[in-house]
């Protein structure tokens, strides 16, 4: 199924209340003010300046490349583009906000690519990747063929590049589809910094607990993120939700983010422990103000236990169940996929705890729903 999330339906709705857990009421003398502080000048700014350095270095690894085409420069590319990736995956929670008005994740990261499409482009020379068509044909999906798939190994792929015939145009567009994510993370950071669009004055003065709040925002921002990972990056490729085109479910291993570098695994590895550091207000091994702060101090609980406590437990419980799947993630899900079934679960209740216990605790109000019952 195309990353487009068609089936998270945006409303304005009030997430029940889980029926295991203990009613409680949010506390007013919380410091929401210095949780969103922390937010924004430890975690989001950092999250996206580092974004934006590495998605430098790999535009710059790419000029060089198509300068040059060589197994060296290739393989920089491919070190470049990796590394890039993984700092989007620290991104990605962050979709509020500037990075919602941009359509960034659809821009960046709209999985599995639509190779005949790429081809196409190329072959032709006349492509807009600003026109919503090309969403499937540009951002890391479309690089992550370029760079890895195009050939069967680097020995296959560097004359596609250097001698063949459509060398030219294929060089061409892989520079347009760098410089089209450069142009995107230019536009994110640039809108959150003072000296741009200044976003960051609007967050840190959103201090309650309604939808537009900083609250508000990244407990949605949060919900979505681990939903659309769930379901696209692992229930899809696995078999358990049925792709777009579809009528059943079946294992669908090219489904995965990064098919063709076969870092899937590893990219959301990082990507839910981004998520549980902003949950815990962690940044650069440094604990700061979070969530679980703010449950403990409204003593929010489920069945009798600490809330904050099952919800930190269950974020390492849905970790170690990824990290015991190694990469290629596609092979595991054709050899071995019981485990990344078992992974699945543990994603399930961790949604379930991060979508209804804890906004309903918080009174945060949750504005989509993805009809999939979690």
């Amino acid at each position: 199924m195309k990353f487009y999330i068609k089936g998270l339906i945006f409303c304005c709705m009030l997430i029940a209340m889980s029926c295991k857990k203990d009613s409680t009421v949010p506390a007013n003398d919380f410091d929401r003010a210095a949780l969103a502080a922390n937010w924004a000048n430890n975690i989001i700014l950092p999250s996206y300046r580092n974004f934006n350095d590495a998605v430098n270095e790999l535009d710059n690894a790419i000029r060089t490349f198509n300068t040059t085409p060589s197994g060296n420069n290739l393989s920089t590319a491919q070190g470049k583009f990796k590394n890039a990736y993984l700092a989007w995956q620290k991104c990605s929670p962050l979709g509020f906000g500037p990075a919602d008005q941009l359509l960034l994740s659809k821009n960046l990261n709209t999985f599995p690519t639509n190779v005949i499409k790429i081809n196409t482009n190329i072959a032709s020379g006349n492509y807009n990747l600003d026109q919503i068509a090309n969403l499937d044909a540009k951002g890391f999906p479309a690089l992550d063929f370029l760079l890895f798939g195009i050939g069967a190994n680097n020995n296959s792929i560097l004359p596609l590049y250097a001698t063949d015939t459509q060398a030219s145009k294929r060089k061409d567009y892989l520079a347009a589809v760098s410089d089209n994510i450069k142009t995107q993370s230019d536009n994110v950071l640039n809108a959150w910094l003072p000296t741009g669009g200044n976003y960051l004055a609007t967050f840190l003065n959103a201090k309650g607990t309604d939808v537009g709040s900083a609250l508000g925002q990244v407990i949605n921002g949060l919900d979505y993120d681990v939903d659309v990972l769930k379901n696209y990056k692992v229930a899809i490729p696995v078999g358990i939700m049925p792709s777009s085109g579809t009528q059943t479910g079946g294992p669908l291993p090219y489904e995965v983010e990064a098919y063709y570098s076969g870092i899937s695994s590893q990219l959301i590895q990082v990507q839910l422990s981004a998520v549980r550091d902003i949950y815990l207000g962690n940044a650069a091994g440094t604990e700061g103000v979070g969530l679980d702060d703010y449950l403990i101090k409204i003593n929010a609980q489920r069945n009798g236990s600490s809330l904050s406590d099952v919800i930190t437990q269950q974020f390492a419980s849905a970790i170690t169940s990824m990290q015991a799947i190694p990469d290629p993630f596609s092979s595991v899900i054709s050899n071995n996929p019981s485990t990344v079934i078992s992974a699945y679960a543990q994603l399930q209740q961790l949604l379930v705890l991060l979508k209804t216990d804890m906004p309903s605790s918080l009174g945060v109000l949750i504005t989509y729903n993805d009809n999939d019952g979690d």
